[in-house]
C-alpha cells in the first residue's frame, strides 16, 4: 500500500493532485511548524500571487495558524473572477470554490485542507484522505515519514523530487518500507493565451479544461 502525504497548502498546483492520485493512502501533515511566505499561505493564478494573511507565532503549527481578518477573501475571489470569468468551465465551479472560501474556518490548514478536498473531488481522485492529528504522528522529515507508514499500515512511501534533500531511503527500508518517487511532467492545455504559464494552482486547469481534468492530472506523474 503506497501512503503519501502533505502540508495542507492554498490552492496548491497539479503535483500535489498527482501524487494524491498515484496514492492508496494520503495524510495530511497539519501539525509540522507554520512557514512565514511559503505555500501554505500563497500561491499564483494567471494574473499574480495570491496571499493569505495570518499572525505569526514562533513554533506554531499549520492548523493552529489564525487569519488576520476575512477581507482578503473578497479580494481573492474578485481576483479570480477576474483571471478566469471568460474561461469555458468557470461558472461550473465558482460558485462552490466561493463558498468553501467563505466558510468560517477555524485554522489556514483546516481551510486549506478543505479547499484541496473540494478539488480532488472534482479531479475525480478517490484516495483515501487522513490528518495526522488521528494517528498522533511524530518525528521529523524521515522519522516522521516511518512514523506515518508505520501508523497506517503502509509498506511504500511516495514522495516528489523536492525531498530528495531529507529523505533517508536507507533507513526507511530498514524498518520494511519501500521508499517510491513521484515522475511529474506538467502538462500543457489550452489556457486562452498564447504562451502557456505552468506552476499556477490547479484552479487554472478547471476553469479551462472541466471535466476532462480529472484525466489530465492522473496521466502527469507516475510511481518510479
Amino acid at each position: 500500500m503506497i501512503l503519501s502525504g502533505h502540508q495542507p497548502v492554498y490552492l496548491p498546483g497539479l503535483i500535489l493532485f498527482n501524487k494524491m492520485a498515484l496514492s492508496d493512502k494520503f495524510m495530511f501533515t497539519g501539525h509540522c511548524q507554520y512557514s512565514p511566505k511559503s505555500w501554505q499561505t500563497r500561491n499564483n493564478i494567471r494574473t499574480g500571487m495570491l496571499s493569505v494573511p495570518v499572525h505569526k507565532h514562533l513554533g506554531q503549527a499549520i492548523n493552529a495558524t489564525q487569519f488576520v481578518n476575512d477581507h482578503w477573501k473578497r479580494k481573492h475571489l474578485r481576483s479570480i473572477e477576474m483571471a478566469y470569468q471568460k474561461r469555458p468551465y468557470f461558472n461550473d465551479y465558482f460558485m462552490l470554490l466561493s463558498l468553501t472560501i467563505n466558510r468560517d474556518w477555524v485554522s489556514l490548514g483546516a481551510m486549506n485542507i478543505g479547499l484541496i478536498i473540494l478539488l480532488s473531488e472534482w479531479f475525480g481522485i478517490k484516495t483515501e484522505i487522513s490528518i495526522s492529528e488521528q494517528y498522533d504522528i511524530t518525528g521529523h522529515k524521515t522519522d516522521m515519514l516511518i512514523d506515518m507508514c508505520k501508523k497506517t499500515g503502509a509498506d511504500e512511501y511516495l514522495s516528489n523530487e523536492g525531498a530528495r534533500a531529507y529523505v533517508d531511503e536507507a533507513a526507511m527500508k530498514r524498518e520494511g518500507i519501500t521508499h517510491r518517487w513521484q515522475k511529474f511532467t506538467h502538462p500543457t492545455y489550452e489556457q486562452g493565451q498564447k504562451e502557456f504559464v505552468p506552476n499556477l494552482s490547479a484552479i487554472d486547469l478547471l476553469f479551462n479544461c472541466g471535466p476532462a481534468s480529472g484525466e489530465i492530472v492522473k496521466a502527469s506523474g507516475h510511481v518510479a
